[in-house]
């Protein structure tokens, strides 16, 4: 291995025993491991008292042993390190003593090793030593011999020497470059001038610095940047296609550089680094208009930054293209077709909600309507539509921009969000007076706005007679068409996890190419669940009926499930099941088993009678 030895005695990041023990793992690992308990026992590194104290945190909390451990301070990193080595079976390697061979690191793209905390070190003959932060990962190991073609041997490594051999990759260099003049800035604590600040974050370097974070986010399709101090780097992370994915690390010494660059473009405070600050500021990238909304918070190393991106031109979607299944585009037109009442969008924060709205609007639109909006904020700017921005400063809110707007012959009625009693009020008085109503609210399913329309105080009669739909909707990412192979345990995991056979499914896995910046993913598509308003469906909310009796009603109207639309996009390969068991919990209410459930017909072989809609 070369200078790589070995290392029995380590300073480890405690994120780099996070590891992951699946009974599977173990078998193809082949490893017969003793519990971790039993090896600090027979150490003599903790006592009997203190591993039972341990396991009944562990217990309670399903925190794992080991970080149980380090919180409570009966064991330090490096003990609990060898002993970790110790019980996995492989040894640990140090990569910050020496440069890394870039002939090896070559062997496997910078991308695809960021995604899988990997680093190739060494090649002796027909085999890869590769360092991970997560020896067990079979699946990553198996990744990184399809794309090198090469046997691997698996060592372990901390987090802090994956991100030291991380950044010597070639692919990083731009980055690296521009930061290799920046003088040392200043400490979390430390007091400084305006004008020094205002110096640092004017130099050239720091400029181009930051130019180039913004420019590459918006190339690789990011919708956020966060940059974070930690104690002896500072990590760079985009928001591609909803996940997270480190794309750099950086020296400590240049976080006052860069965030106070960031302050000044968003107009915000450089001074002021013990309170959150908000701002935002508008640039170009390749000749794309883009607007960027700053936040900044303190932590413990320093300020945090993150940086949401919003491309203006960017087109506004049609709803036929946001990958509604023919029932719910169906029943989503007929809803909003309507000449008033309320319709509802609802989901978390970054699920496409904002989207789907514009698209809407888009369909809606015409010279013989009036539409008017208050949004926080304009994303985007639709001809023929009266918008405003909340400016709560000037008084604008939500509900004070919905009375004015009934003044103003408004046949449709946007409102971004509804936050709160007075704002869901006034939109059902709108409602119930001829008008078209659009919002959004922040529950877990479409029922779940009933519910949560209840719990403000509005009375079920108003919710009943002004409501007319609602649809909860999540994103989740395609699988990328140059690099998506069948999923061969597919139909097993489908039947493991929820109870359903379906042996025509074709579902799928992306490997993880340059096209798709070795993620397996590339763009990203809706899940929906819409449920319209029956006259059982009424009938339920004026009896305050619980969450579950809505959601069957819901489902014996026709309502989709988001698991069942997810499963109808996975059996069909346009995204993978590991998606959607990502933004869908397998306790949801499961398949709608009815013939509208969006499932390719012949691909149901597991069937409940009547109106048992759910496979659980």
């Amino acid at each position: 291995m070369g200078a790589f030895t070995p290392v029995r005695d380590a300073e480890i990041d405690p994120n780099s025993i996070e590891i992951t023990h699946t009974e599977g793992q173990r078998k193809l690992r082949g490893i017969a491991r003793r519990p971790l308990g039993e090896l600090l026992l027979e150490g003599q590194m903790i006592t009997r008292d203190q591993l039972n104290r341990s396991l009944e945190i562990h217990r309670a909390t399903g925190a794992r042993l080991g970080r149980v451990m380090l919180d409570m301070g009966i064991i330090d990193q490096e003990r609990l390190a060898r002993v970790l080595s110790q019980q996995l079976g492989v040894e640990f390697v140090r990569l910050d003593g020496s440069p890394m061979p870039e002939d090896i690191l070559r062997l496997l793209p910078a991308p695809m090793a960021s995604r899988l905390q990997a680093i190739p070190f060494a090649r002796r003959n027909g085999t890869l030593s590769v360092a991970m932060v997560d020896p067990l990962d079979v699946m990553a190991a198996d990744d990184i011999r399809r794309v090198t073609g090469l046997d691997v041997d698996i060592a372990m490594t901390t987090v802090q020497d994956f991100q030291y051999a991380l950044n010597q990759y070639p692919t990083l260099d731009v980055a690296q470059e521009l930061v290799r003049d920046l003088p040392p800035s200043l400490s979390a604590g430390e007091d400084i001038s305006l004008d020094r600040l205002r110096r640092m974050a004017e130099d050239a370097p720091v400029v181009r610095l930051v130019n180039h974070f913004i420019e590459e986010a918006v190339r690789t399709r990011a919708s956020d940047i966060h940059l974070e101090r930690h104690e002896r780097h500072i990590r760079l992370r985009y928001r591609v296609d909803g996940v997270l994915l480190t794309r750099n690390t950086l020296p400590e010494h240049i976080h006052g550089h860069v965030i106070s660059r960031i302050k000044i473009m968003a107009n915000m405070d450089i001074a002021e680094r013990r309170l959150p600050q908000d701002g935002s500021f508008q640039t170009r990238v390749d000749g794309r208009p883009i607007d960027v909304r700053v936040s900044t918070i303190p932590s413990f190393y320093g300020e945090k930054a993150v940086l949401r991106l919003l491309d203006k031109s960017a087109p506004i979607y049609d709803l036929d293209k946001l990958g509604l299944s023919t029932g719910n585009i169906a029943r989503l037109r007929h809803v909003i077709r309507r000449p008033q009442g309320i319709f509802l969008l609802t989901g978390p924060t970054g699920s496409g909600k904002t989207t789907t709205l514009y698209a809407i609007l888009n369909e809606l639109n015409s010279e013989q309507v009036n539409i008017v909006t208050v949004e926080d904020p304009v994303e985007y700017q639709i001809a023929g539509i009266t918008q405003m921005q909340v400016n709560v400063k000037a008084g604008v809110t939500f509900a004070s921009s919905l009375r004015h707007f009934l003044r103003q012959d408004p046949d449709i009625i946007m409102v971004g969000e509804v936050r709160d009693q007075e704002t869901a009020r006034i939109a059902i008085q709108a409602a119930l007076t001829g008008h078209l109503v659009l919002s959004t609210l922040h529950t877990n399913d479409a029922p779940g706005a009933i519910t949560r329309l209840l719990d403000m105080g509005i009375e079920p009669y108003l919710v009943a007679s002004a409501l007319e739909g609602v649809a909860a909707q999540r994103l989740v990412r395609v699988l990328c068409p140059k690099c998506k192979v069948v999923d061969p345990h597919g139909v097993e995991e489908l039947r493991a996890r929820v109870g359903v056979e379906d042996s025509g499914g074709s579902y799928g896995l992306g490997q993880g190419c340059e096209s798709c910046n070795y993620t397996g993913c590339r763009g990203r598509v809706a899940l929906f669940e819409i449920a319209e308003m029956t006259d059982t469906l009424r009938h339920l909310v004026i009896t305050r009926a619980p969450h579950h009796e809505l959601t069957a009603a819901a489902q014996r109207g026709g309502m989709t499930t988001l698991l069942a639309d997810g499963l109808a996009k996975a059996a069909v390969g346009v995204t993978s099941l590991a998606e959607v068991w990502r933004v869908v919990s397998v306790d949801h209410p499961g398949v709608d088993t009815s013939p509208d459930d969006g499932l390719p017909e012949g691909n149901k072989s597991a069937k409940t009678s009547g109106d048992e809609a759910a496979l659980k």
